[in-house]
């Protein structure tokens, strides 16, 4: 099986439908790369695992709305220590905590604002498209999917193409694991649905 990328995406329980969008934002990326993306724990989870998985993924992707939560700020410290590039997503709030407002004066990190779950998916995609191309050879990237991505960066902003709100959390926003069908497949494996279309071209 193939080593899928490692996402970590650091947020407090308040953006939970913008963990969401991240993971879906990166199951529809147009690449067959596979994906194991981690959270933040939730209250009460070990925290050691989670810390693990920031040192050890490929990606980290932080997100802050109203407040700063616990472990968050531990997250990104772990995130710097390892000298992970953190790819740091605000969303625009009408009003924010104080401890809110001092994490992101004091953070050090390029924060990117967002108002709507259709700019942060477009952001993240771009964002993650950016950094595959910059590693394409060693993702064994191919000359479809090298075009595919770059035309993704040329793609308008969510702004021309329409905002949408972030919808209820259902899916890889607690984590979990995108396959690559072409490259996670055992050998001798087949794609649902491939059989029966080779019985019918027999």
């Amino acid at each position: 099986m193939a080593e899928r990328l490692r996402l970590f995406v650091s947020a407090g329980p308040d953006l939970e439908a913008e963990r969401e969008i991240i993971g879906q934002a990166v199951a529809r990326l147009p690449v067959s790369l596979g994906w194991t993306i981690k959270r933040t724990p939730k209250r009460g989870a070990p925290l050691a695992p989670a810390l693990e998985a920031v040192r050890a993924c490929d990606f980290y992707v932080l997100l802050l709305g109203t407040d700063i939560r616990a472990p968050v700020g531990l997250e990104l410290i772990t995130a710097r220590r390892v000298r992970k590039t953190t790819l740091a997503f605000l969303k625009e709030e009408t009003a924010r905590t104080p401890a809110a407002r001092v994490f992101i004066s004091d953070a050090q990190v390029n924060w990117t604002p967002f108002h709507s779950g259709q700019e942060l998916e477009t952001l993240i995609q771009k964002a993650l498209a950016q950094r595959i191309l910059e590693r394409a050879e060693s993702y064994a990237i191919s000359p479809v999917e090298l075009e595919t991505l770059l035309a993704l960066m040329e793609q308008p902003s969510y702004k021309e193409m329409g905002e949408q709100e972030p919808g209820e959390a259902s899916g890889a926003g607690g984590g979990g694991v995108i396959i690559a069908p072409r490259r996670d497949l055992p050998p001798g494996g087949v794609l649902v649905g491939e059989s029966t279309k080779k019985e019918l071209i027999a």
